[in-house]
């Protein structure tokens, strides 16, 4: 069912005002599906990063490589805190219940887009900036400042500047257009009730 039915049980609803069963009408949006996948994935890479820059952390202290085990130990941190941070928007993102209405089903998923969008917004603040800090110190820490780390440096704010772009673009192209869309089925929903409370 998809929301044009929504609407059109909404209108022939003899108490609009009463709980429509979201469980029936509503079905998994594909941009959920998409979320939830990519966040799971980069969830569990992350935890295998964490694992990895620990073990290398604390190997390099053991070598009293200090700076480097430093940044290694910031690596784990920060690939620590990015699944924490992606499941707390993805819990967001609400689930069909019963017990309530349709319009407030969509008000919490209105919600879910707009905390989406602003983690994809702030990612170079929580995700790539503090990952490219990080794999850029512990390299040329270990390396030190030369051509070959000067190419790494460069390789690496190319790639973040990759990522901050395409993550604005799914910002502009699905997340802004999908909050559009939910916008004006509450609209049109309150019109809908408001003018059969006039009737």
């Amino acid at each position: 069912m998809n929301w044009n039915d929504i609407q059109a049980q909404w209108k022939e609803s003899t108490h609009p005002s009463a709980s429509i069963e979201a469980a029936e009408l509503v079905t998994p949006r594909p941009i959920w599906r998409i979320i939830q996948r990519r966040d799971r994935l980069e969830s569990v890479v992350g935890v295998l990063l964490a694992l990895f820059f620990a073990g290398m952390s604390v190997l390099l202290f053991q070598t009293t490589l200090l700076l480097p085990a430093l940044f290694a130990l910031w690596l784990t941190l920060v690939c620590l805190y990015i699944p924490l941070r992606l499941r707390h928007t993805r819990q967001m993102i609400p689930t069909p219940d019963p017990g309530r209405p349709v319009i407030e089903f969509l008000r919490d998923e209105r919600a879910a887009l707009e905390g989406q969008r602003h983690l994809l917004r702030s990612v170079w603040l929580w995700y790539w900036g503090p990952i490219a800090v990080g794999v850029i110190g512990f390299y040329v820490s270990i390396t030190g400042w030369n051509t070959r780390s000067l190419a790494y440096v460069a390789i690496v704010i190319a790639v973040c500047a990759v990522i901050e772009y395409l993550n604005r673009k799914a910002v502009r192209h699905s997340i802004i257009p999908a909050m559009a869309a939910v916008d004006q089925q509450i609209a049109d929903l309150i019109e809908d009730l408001e003018g059969q409370r006039e009737q």
